[in-house]
């Protein structure tokens, strides 16, 4: 049975496994994860980061990042969503891309923008958000890096 629910602290060194075994995350960006999950510890609405964690049969299988875009009445940014490589092709990244969805909107945002890597080993990611609904629109050639563009995704809500 697949449960997405807000994050535990306890939860923090599964999350951080599953970033660094993830293999398309730098250690910098690991070190984000972290930081940002003690900003949404000791207080997501002043930070502005709410964690998610799924598990399925009891076990973390996947987290989610997401957070108000700062003077916007109308979108939330999703910052992180990773699948624990066991669990990948079981539906963990689509309950909490939907579970950012039920959220963003019961806080009266209506959209999701998604900034992503360009590179290969992330065509993943970006056949999810286009499964999900998400519209690529904008590519930034080489934003990140030499043959690294950005994809900005938008995801507009019903209610």
């Amino acid at each position: 049975m697949i449960v997405v629910e807000p994050s535990d602290p306890q939860d923090l060194p599964g999350i951080l496994r599953i970033s660094q075994n993830a293999d398309v995350f730098t250690e910098e960006e690991v070190s984000t994860v972290d930081e940002l999950f003690q900003g949404y510890l000791n207080s997501p609405q002043k930070s502005g980061y709410y964690y998610l964690s799924c598990r399925v049969d009891g076990l973390l299988a996947g987290f989610a990042c997401w957070g108000p875009t700062a003077l916007s009445k109308a979108t939330a940014d999703f910052y992180w969503l990773c699948t624990d490589r066991v669990f990948q092709g079981r539906g963990v990244a689509q309950a909490l891309f939907k579970e950012v969805e039920k959220r963003v909107l019961e806080v009266g945002l209506w959209q999701i923008i998604i900034w992503t890597s360009g590179k290969e080993n992330y065509a993943p990611a970006r056949c999810l958000y286009q499964k999900m609904g998400c519209e690529l629109v904008v590519k930034i050639p080489e934003f990140y890096d030499h043959g690294d563009d950005l994809c900005v995704y938008l995801k507009r809500l019903t209610h």
